[in-house]
């Protein structure tokens, strides 16, 4: 199976374990992203103080997607490599909704990412500034940036810096007495699987390390588990700390109120002279965050295209390489979705797309692991079943919209395409 990850002609390994030092504050930098940001606030108004159980929950359903992802990316190589195992091993049909979830969900990720960033560098801009945001983005990446290598560390170091300022911060100081808000206190232990699907959307971007659509940052497949298990394990015991940190300053339900979690943690425990470096500190390093969530979204797109589910016209590329007009529409759509749609709203609806997604290729990872070690496939079985039970989980709006997602979205390839099966 090694020799399956690294690929035919594999460059020596000096080589390969430089990939993967490069892909791996990628994936950790998007895991310490948005969803650490504000997704606690709507996982307590889920379970209250219960969200931290949530959180190994989350890390497991991660763990056994970006395992069967690894596996997907050594059998079908080059971009969406999710979407092509689940053609092959499922059918049309079942790759089309799995790849109209995944776009959706990519697309609404960059919206979540691009308002969290503006709400936290400038607090007072309205959210047509997260829709300026995106389109400088997508402009910047059609034109063919690339935060890899040292860059790439420096932007992970500034986020735990932050996140350890936060954390000294909230543990130093005693939490003011609780006021009563009227607010629920969470739906306790039944809440924990809606909390645990937030916290996933939290560690998405292991697929940066599992499934490079890019052959050159592609590790051999030992470094990739590694990676992959450590990228999980520390960006779990942050999301720990952090939701310990804010429920022992805010209390569940202030926490479940808040807009910007952290911040108003900053000013609960008397530190509110740290607010405006710290927000401007996330803002930025939350940039990288939205580049690698256009990455996903191009990825997926081009599979999609190359089925001949998306218009012959999404091929045209620029001086860069870069599938423009493929950025240029998704950032349009993400940008109309971060000036309509509140963080917290379209976080939920990201996660229950993209955990439909995963729970598709999970069960296309099954069937490709049938003759594979049995722990291998169970794994996948696993996975899939947990993203199944943390979509159901998530609010009765995420929902609705994943579902008209992923009836309209087989149909409009469907038309495209002129096949049906």
């Amino acid at each position: 199976m090694a020799q399956r990850f690294a690929g035919a002609g594999a460059a020596p390994d000096a080589r390969i374990e430089r990939s993967a030092a490069g892909a791996l504050p990628l994936a950790l930098g998007g895991m310490l992203g948005a969803g650490l940001l504000v997704g606690a606030a709507p996982a307590a108004l889920a379970a209250g103080w219960w969200l931290l159980a949530g959180v190994p929950v989350a890390v497991v359903a991660a763990g056994c997607c970006a395992l069967a992802s690894a596996h997907q990316s050594a059998a079908y190589r080059g971009p969406g490599a999710a979407h092509a195992c689940t053609r092959a091993r499922l059918g049309v049909v079942p790759a089309r909704i799995g790849a109209s979830a995944a776009l959706a969900g990519q697309l609404a990720a960059m919206a979540v990412v691009a308002r969290v960033a503006v709400r936290h560098a400038v607090p007072a801009a309205p959210p047509a500034l997260a829709a300026v945001l995106v389109l400088l983005v997508v402009l910047a990446a059609t034109a063919g940036l690339r935060i890899r290598g040292a860059a790439a560390w420096l932007w992970l170091g500034l986020s735990v810096l932050l996140l350890g300022v936060v954390l000294a911060a909230c543990f130093a100081i005693a939490p003011a007495p609780q006021v009563a808000t009227g607010v629920p206190d969470g739906d306790g232990g039944v809440g924990i699987t809606g909390a645990a699907g937030l916290v996933f959307f939290g560690l998405l971007g292991f697929e940066r390390l599992t499934a490079p659509p890019e052959e050159r940052d592609r590790p051999r497949g030992v470094v990739v588990k590694r990676a992959t298990i450590a990228a999980l394990l520390i960006a779990g015991a942050f999301a720990l700390l952090l939701g310990l940190a804010l429920l022992h300053q805010l209390g569940p339900a202030r926490l479940a109120l808040s807009e910007a979690p952290v911040l108003d943690a900053l000013e609960a425990a008397d530190a509110g002279r740290l607010r405006p470096a710290v927000g401007l500190g996330f803002g930025l390093a939350l940039l990288p965050v939205l580049l690698g969530a256009l990455e996903s979204f191009r990825s997926t797109a081009m599979a999609v295209r190359r089925d001949g589910d998306l218009p012959a016209v999404l091929d045209r590329t620029g001086s860069s390489g870069t599938p423009y007009l493929v950025d240029l529409g998704g950032g349009v759509v993400a940008a109309v979705l971060a000036v309509l749609l509140q963080p917290a709203t379209a976080m939920a609806f990201a996660a229950c797309c993209l955990l439909v997604h995963h729970a598709l290729a999970n069960a296309a990872a099954r069937v490709l692991l049938a003759d594979d070690q049995v722990w291998r496939m169970r794994s996948a079985c696993l996975g899939m079943g947990l993203a199944v039970i943390l979509a159901m989980s998530l609010s009765v709006s995420a929902m609705l919209g994943t579902l008209v997602v992923v009836i309209t979205g087989p149909l409009v390839a469907g038309a495209i395409s002129r096949r049906w099966s």
